[in-house]
């Protein structure tokens, strides 16, 4: 890749984010570098086949990072806090950042999570905010924020366990009539291609990426009219939840719920869509997002 050339490294390129912006990155005609630390890997693999170059590095290995930034000048960089903890999360964080400011990236795009705000009692929310400051105050790097709300695919897809999780302890925990703030993951991907197809437009910013404003029980509801039939969801004592899948989660949802209590985002909806549709104009909702995915047959 030259650092002339139409490239982007991205990271977290067999997760939910990265893996959105490789795709709609190939998509729009760009070069993708996709960071990987199994290129051999069915997600790596299928990559490969729609145009990635794959590249092998660690972001516990800042040597392997050098390599991987080799005449690049735009990086997508996004840690996941369950793969390596939260203190793994900011050292990882601050490695690809480092490593950006050593290959001069003119434009890093950062993935997200919570409201940019430290000291949430959230823990894989705050130690983002670290990494956000850190590439900002501390390095004077170009860099966008994108901050998603959760996931729609928490509703759909076996790897977020929804029975349990987005049907079982979210409404448990955060209430059915609670409105919530959702995106999908597609939209994210689309919303960082946006971004850095017009740096100018987006260096310095952020982006609180909401696609749809909508209760657990509107989402059953979407759900139900579509398929025909209810969500399956399982409510377990949170205390058993806990041992299974240890307190972030719970400790999130709380946070979330007293957050909303706090403000009123139904109230702020047409404006929060608004915002996020002028970095990506066609935003799914709710209603439409189950639609694709029953068209998909995700569903």
């Amino acid at each position: 890749m030259t650092t002339t050339s139409k490239g982007v490294l991205v990271f977290g390129a067999t997760g939910n984010m990265g893996g959105a912006a490789a795709r709609e990155l190939l998509k729009r005609g760009w070069r993708v570098r996709a960071v990987t630390r199994d290129p051999q890997s069915e997600k790596a693999q299928a990559l490969a086949a729609l145009g990635a170059e794959l590249v092998q590095a660690d972001m516990d290995d800042p040597a392997s990072l050098e390599a991987a930034f080799d005449g690049v000048t735009r990086v997508f960089s996004v840690q996941n806090w369950s793969i390596s903890g939260v203190e793994g999360e900011i050292r990882q964080g601050k490695h690809v950042a480092d490593a950006a400011k050593t290959a001069g990236v003119t434009h890093l795009v950062f993935g997200s999570a919570g409201v940019g705000q430290p000291d949430t009692g959230v823990p894989h929310f705050d130690c983002k905010v670290v990494v956000e400051r850190y590439m900002r105050d501390e390095l004077g790097l170009p860099v966008t924020v994108i901050r998603p709300g959760p996931f729609m695919e928490l509703m759909t897809d076996k790897a977020f366990f929804p029975p349990l999780a987005a049907w079982g302890m979210m409404p448990k925990i955060v209430g059915w009539e609670t409105p919530l703030p959702w995106t999908a993951v597609a939209d994210i991907g689309a919303a960082i291609a946006n971004v850095f197809e017009n740096p100018t437009k987006w260096i310095g910013r952020d982006i609180d990426l909401i696609g749809d404003v909508a209760s657990m029980r509107q989402c059953q509801q979407a759900f139900k009219a579509i398929t025909g039939k209810k969500p399956f969801g399982i409510g377990l004592p949170v205390a058993l939840f806990n041992k299974m899948a240890g307190p972030e989660m719970v400790t999130m949802w709380r946070w979330l719920a007293d957050y909303l209590a706090a403000n009123d985002i139904n109230a702020a909806k047409g404006e929060m869509l608004a915002a996020a549709r002028e970095a990506c104009p066609q935003l799914h909702s709710v209603t439409d997002w189950l639609k694709s995915e029953r068209n998909g047959q995700g569903l």
